[in-house]
């Protein structure tokens, strides 16, 4: 009974110093995942199903300095210990983002809108170009008219000089019954300094136009390596639906190629649903098909079926 009571004490003189220094939020999230799926060029392991579940939790504190600076203090936890932490420096002059792990532009690229599609194939570029799990310093101008400008610098630590920069420039404006959002996204990873040239460069455009419960993103993303050995496209269109209540409907198609290896091809197409069953609480089902040819000629495809149970808290 000592303990219970010394815990609860402090606890509550936990909250109050807390609540008396900072606006304290705590978010998190749980994610189920039931995949089934077949890769036809392969008998073995990956064929079959699987059970995934990943949980994350964010917690950030914030304040006001008596010169009018906003502090935000974020850090994350997931089932493999700390994910990601940042701090936040905004004012006048636009908000500085100090973080480690990946929390770069590329995941800002506009690209698909279907809830959790998978695949056992490596269509080499994805979705868009990747950021370097690394240290990123992040710099966005105060808004103008609609018009966001960020940029950021990644290092790639001590033993290696592929440092990454990247910037991008969004606009978004209200039209009538909707909105319309245009991106464009460029980055450059450095060589290592090891003389290889293993640096790469990336860039991302896309358009949305989002008109009563219809929304369809149009993007492209390319990457290049320095070594000249690929040259990545793709090509992005996905529309989603929002007009039954409770429902979402999403699809996206991908079309895929290498300039350098004109016998590369990567194709995926999915089609998803989410079901609203309670607030915070969601489920979706996802159909995936994917297909890639190699450089070599030789062609996979697997097919994808994803249940996913979502909870927000």
């Amino acid at each position: 009974m000592r303990k219970i009571l010394l815990a609860s004490t402090a606890l509550v003189a936990f909250g109050t110093v807390a609540a008396n220094a900072a606006d304290v939020a705590i978010t998190g999230t749980s994610d189920w995942h039931y995949i089934n799926y077949d890769n036809t060029s392969n008998s073995g392991a990956q064929n079959g199903t699987l059970v995934d579940m990943d949980t994350d939790v964010d917690i950030t504190f914030s304040t006001t300095t008596d010169s009018g600076l906003s502090l935000t203090m974020g850090f994350g936890l997931e089932e493999g210990g700390t994910d990601d932490q940042h701090l936040d420096i905004a004012g006048d002059f636009g908000t500085l983002r100090l973080s480690n792990l990946k929390d770069g532009l590329a995941d800002a690229a506009m690209d698909e809108s279907v809830a959790d599609n998978y695949s056992s194939l490596a269509p080499g570029l994805g979705m868009h170009s990747s950021d370097l799990a690394s240290q990123t310093i992040m710099y966005t101008l105060p808004s103008m008219s609609g018009l966001t400008l960020k940029v950021h610098y990644q290092d790639a630590g001590v033993a290696s000089k592929g440092d990454n920069t990247a910037f991008l420039a969004e606009y978004s404006a209200d039209i009538s019954g909707g909105s319309v959002k245009a991106q464009y996204i460029s980055s450059a990873t450095d060589d290592a300094g090891d003389g290889t040239t293993t640096g790469t460069d990336s860039s991302s455009m896309g358009l949305r136009f989002t008109v009563s419960d219809v929304q369809v993103t149009a993007s492209q993303h390319t990457k290049s390596i320095n070594t000249s050995a690929y040259d990545y496209s793709n090509d992005v269109l996905d529309v989603k639906y929002t007009g039954i209540e409770g429902v979402s409907i999403s699809a996206f198609t991908l079309s895929g190629g290498d300039d350098k290896n004109t016998s590369y091809d990567f194709n995926q197409s999915a089609a998803s649903i989410t079901y609203t069953i309670a607030t915070g609480l969601t489920a979706s089902l996802t159909m995936t098909d994917s297909e890639v040819t190699t450089s070599g000629g030789v062609k996979s495809n697997d097919d994808s079926t994803v249940l996913n149970l979502k909870a927000t808290f």
